[in-house]
């Protein structure tokens, strides 16, 4: 049974209050309103309707499927793991973009580590790589997930490696995942009852093998 106008601008505006839209929501409703122009444009003949919501035989076919695509993806979150992931990115390029990498500059483990004292309700597990290649360069504090998270700086030549470390919900253990997220290489593992993301510029190789580096260095000691 077709929707009357009122009925459509009711069930989008109770979707919009239900659940809130995923990150490039705007963006993709105008890839596909571009799409459906380019495959169906509406005849320049076509008489005019009064309304503030046009019926959807208005608009055609076109138009109907981005209404359709615009309730998916209100209905449709980001996955909780893809979110975290885009805002680890975002803290990654921000930190760049501000000039302000760590809050306490030190390539001293023994440095770096007891700044986070009184900071932070745990404590982060901090080593230096440098005789790896990934020499510390220092650390700061940061928010992800809705909490305050300790962000360590390491660096591969030019590059630089943003290692954020926070407590894992109920010490899960992880192991690492590899993904790319605009451009940007991301690690994500958990062990020791910490959860830690590192995000760089790097190829995959060298953050893999960064990644593989770090959990060795951090892992549990057996009694």
């Amino acid at each position: 049974m077709a929707m009357s106008d009122d009925e459509l601008g009711m069930l989008i505006r109770r979707q919009a209050a239900r659940h809130a839209p995923p990150g490039g929501l705007a963006q993709r409703i105008g890839r596909a309103l571009r799409a459906e122009a380019v495959a169906a444009p509406v005849s320049a003949t076509a008489p005019k309707r009064r309304g503030w919501w046009p019926s959807l035989a208005w608009f055609g076919t076109g138009a109907a499927t981005a209404w359709g695509l615009a309730l998916v993806l209100l209905a449709t979150p980001l996955p909780p793991t893809d979110a975290l992931a885009e805002a680890v990115t975002a803290n990654h390029v921000r930190s760049l973009m501000a000039s302000h990498l760590a809050d306490v500059a030190s390539t001293d483990q023994h440095t770096v580590k007891p700044w986070f004292a009184g900071k932070l309700d745990f404590s982060p597990p901090v080593v230096d790589l440098a005789a790896e290649g990934f020499p510390l360069a220092g650390g700061r504090l940061d928010y992800l997930d809705g909490r305050t998270v300790a962000a360590l700086v390491y660096r591969a030549g030019p590059h630089v490696i943003n290692l954020f470390v926070w407590p894992a919900a109920e010490g899960k253990v992880l192991a690492p995942a590899f993904s790319t997220r605009q451009g940007y290489q991301l690690a994500h593992w958990a062990q020791g009852g910490m959860q830690v993301w590192a995000v760089s510029d790097l190829n995959a190789a060298e953050l893999h093998n960064f990644a593989l580096l770090l959990r060795e260095r951090t892992a549990p000691r057996a009694p």
